[in-house]
């Protein structure tokens, strides 16, 4: 007996748990995973502490946000759990490396000044290689840690500290305690120990991190339909059980998928005129994420955690491995339209175009879609709210400039043993590579000499682009992560603010950083 199609525009079923992965498929544009985990959801007095996977238009086959946990009068509490779970890809099964089971992780929502607790138990089987480790390379898959990226929150003891290892079987209880003033917006957590992230975040661990804030108050913003979208691409060995070879990652033509929110090809509906608030993460290990949407108005209006100063048309979503983008979107005349990323070369690797999702834009008049949301129509006008704490850093505000050398061992960097370093050394844990002084402000070039771009993350504090291939940018941008242009120049400006510490900077593209591009940088008192 032949299976009856799903209604789209049918309500989610009440039952629908915390951890539900739906195996089945939908289509239209192709199949989809139904089970992520996740909802939209605002900040309000009394909100609950988590709100299930549902569409922001409460349809069955609409793209999900993931599941969320919000803070409730200041404090955010969270066990979480990493362990091997089963899921279903197109045309594969797939043992992966997850946090609660899920792809991706819930969605945390908090506010500046929150306390964050959160235990971390490793449920892994135990490491089938001998310990210790041979430090830069891949090693320890099952050993692990948590990283708060773009947080600016202190790297030492039971906080944002990436030096820990937490080793199958046990736990950590981490304390993070986020500013008052700390700014707003999108930031995500994921594994960060040396020689297994890259491992671990292909296999599917990490998920979003929002913080609210005053562009959540933007009418216009307040208004829109908001979705979380995270953006992953799980590796897949056919040959093994599970994710346990670094050489089926190492390879850009690996068996990958490109997941949002766990969905493969999934669609998202719009009404025509309505304008939704899309909050997006490239959670991947290692591909850039240069995607199109022709059909479509598209206005950014934040990037790494930090608003614009106005809202940006652009017909280009670029997201580096890491990245995350405020994006509001308006849709125009009824169709079918495809988010795809083209057919690109990634330094010398070229990537085949990827249809990453299908947006379904209906009549305005239609009476079967999510009757009881509300719709925005309007996109922000005039100037975006100030972030009052990341300042221009002027040119008399410089006490020191460095240049930073990223480099290869080997030119085709294509292989698990080549070294990757930064300033001709690769990653020594006991070795302070930057030694700066809290409250000093410094100026860094990086330099590519490799074929192929580098995006270079730095923990805790957030950084000024000023200079791209050394031509200014008319809008110094501030970021977490920049992508370095392969054999081109970055130059950047940094405040070392609030926290004293080690903590490291490193490329994004997390094999290069298992394998040595990373430095220790100390802050002194």
């Amino acid at each position: 007996m032949p299976q009856a199609k799903p209604d789209p525009f049918a309500p989610h079923a009440k039952e629908l748990t915390r951890r539900t992965l739906l195996l089945s498929t939908a289509s239209v544009g192709g199949a989809a995973l139904l089970g992520a985990v996740g909802a939209a959801g605002a900040f309000a007095a009394g909100a609950e502490t988590e709100i299930p996977a549902r569409s922001p238009l409460g349809l069955a086959a609409d793209l999900p946000n993931p599941r969320e946990v919000h803070s409730v009068a200041g404090r955010f509490r969270l066990d979480l759990t990493m362990k091997q779970s089963q899921i279903e890809l197109p045309y594969a099964q797939a043992k992966l490396r997850l946090y609660e089971g899920e792809i991706p992780g819930p969605t945390f929502r908090v506010l500046p000044g929150d306390d964050m607790e959160i235990t971390l138990h490793n449920d892994m089987p135990p490491n089938a290689d001998p310990s210790p480790a041979v430090l830069n390379t891949p090693n320890e898959f099952s050993t692990t840690n948590l990283h708060f990226h773009g947080f600016h929150v202190s790297p030492k003891g039971n906080s944002d500290n990436v030096y820990l290892q937490i080793h199958p079987g046990e736990s950590f209880n981490y304390i993070v305690r986020l500013p008052e003033d700390h700014p707003a917006g999108n930031y995500w957590y994921h594994p960060h120990r040396h020689g297994s992230v890259a491992l671990q975040v292909a296999s599917g661990c990490g998920g979003m991190m929002i913080v609210g804030g005053t562009l959540d108050e933007v009418p216009e913003v307040a208004a829109a339909i908001e979705r979380v979208m995270v953006f992953q691409c799980p590796v897949v060995d056919p040959k093994a059980e599970d994710l346990d070879s670094y050489d089926t990652i190492w390879s850009l033509d690996a068996e990958r998928y490109w997941l949002v929110n766990g969905h493969y090809h999934p669609r998202i509906y719009m009404r025509a005129g309505e304008v939704q608030h899309w909050r997006m993460l490239n959670a991947g290990d290692q591909q850039f994420l240069p995607m199109t949407l022709d059909g479509l108005e598209l206005h950014e209006i934040g990037f790494d955690g930090n608003p614009y100063p106005e809202a940006r048309q652009t017909g280009e979503i670029f997201l580096a491995p890491g990245n995350r983008m405020n994006l509001m979107v308006k849709a125009l005349e009824p169709g079918s339209y495809m988010l795809r990323r083209p057919a690109f070369s990634q330094g010398k690797q070229p990537l085949d175009e990827v249809l990453m999702a299908e947006v379904i834009v209906l009549p305005a008049d239609t009476n079967r879609i999510a009757p009881d949301v509300k719709m925005g129509t309007e996109l922000p006008k005039g100037p975006l709210p100030k972030n009052k704490v990341l300042t221009d850093i002027p040119d008399d505000e410089i006490v020191r400039t460095r240049q930073i050398v990223l480099g290869v061992s080997d030119v085709e960097g294509m292989f698990k043993d080549t070294v990757f370093t930064l300033n001709g050394e690769p990653f020594d844990p006991k070795r302070d590579d930057i030694v700066a002084k809290l409250g000093e402000a410094e100026e860094w070039e990086l330099v590519n000499t490799t074929p192929f771009p580098h995006p270079i993350h730095v923990h805790v504090n957030p950084m000024q682009v000023i200079k791209i291939n050394g031509e200014p940018l008319a809008n110094p941008q501030w970021q977490d992560t920049i992508a370095v242009p392969a054999a081109g120049t970055v130059t950047l400006r940094m405040r070392f603010t609030d926290f004293d510490g080690r903590f490291v900077m490193h490329c994004h593209i997390l094999p290069h950083e298992d394998l040595g591009m990373m430095f220790n940088v100390a802050i002194q008192a």
